[in-house]
């Protein structure tokens, strides 16, 4: 693949630094540039991605606090019996940033903010590119706060919430 252009290469660095800290804020850790991805493995798997079979797509929606529940808890740890896989971590800054691989959906913090990205949009996809996670933010015209979840793969597609 080539190399990125100079326009690509400004715009991570412009991203970057809000990029680095919703990661933060998702690993509870602080994240260095040098662990994510270069831009064009990060295209590379992306294009694996799209080349995969659509599975069903399970999806629920939850109260955005529910995400701190015990069902919550127990329906993260259905998936991660049902693919252990080591798990990347999309937001829309990782396109022009570069994605982060951590070691398991346990490496992730789902107690982030609501406000974590003005996009309200954080996937989560195993590394064996079997399975997926979709999480949507949104907000009603009252100000309640919830989250769209999606599962979809060969293994989460069956796990419910």
């Amino acid at each position: 693949m080539p190399s990125p252009s100079l326009s690509q290469r400004l715009l991570r660095k412009s991203q970057l630094k809000k990029y680095l800290e919703e990661l933060g804020m998702l690993t509870g850790r602080v994240i260095q540039s040098d662990e994510l991805s270069s831009l064009e493995q990060t295209a590379a798997v992306r294009m694996s991605l799209q080349k995969i079979a659509v599975n069903s797509v399970v999806a629920c929606e939850i109260g955005f606090s529910d995400r701190k529940s015990e069902r919550f808890k127990k329906f993260l740890q259905s998936l991660k019996n049902a693919n252990s896989s080591a798990i990347y971590i999309w937001t829309p800054r990782t396109y022009d940033c570069g994605v982060l691989l951590v070691p398991s959906l346990e490496s992730i913090k789902f107690d982030f903010d609501f406000t974590i990205n003005d996009e309200g949009i954080i996937a989560f996809t195993t590394m064996d590119l079997n399975d997926s996670l979709l999480i949507e933010m949104f907000q009603t015209s009252l100000g309640a706060q919830f989250l769209r979840i999606e599962t979809q793969g060969v293994n989460w597609a069956r796990t419910m919430y």
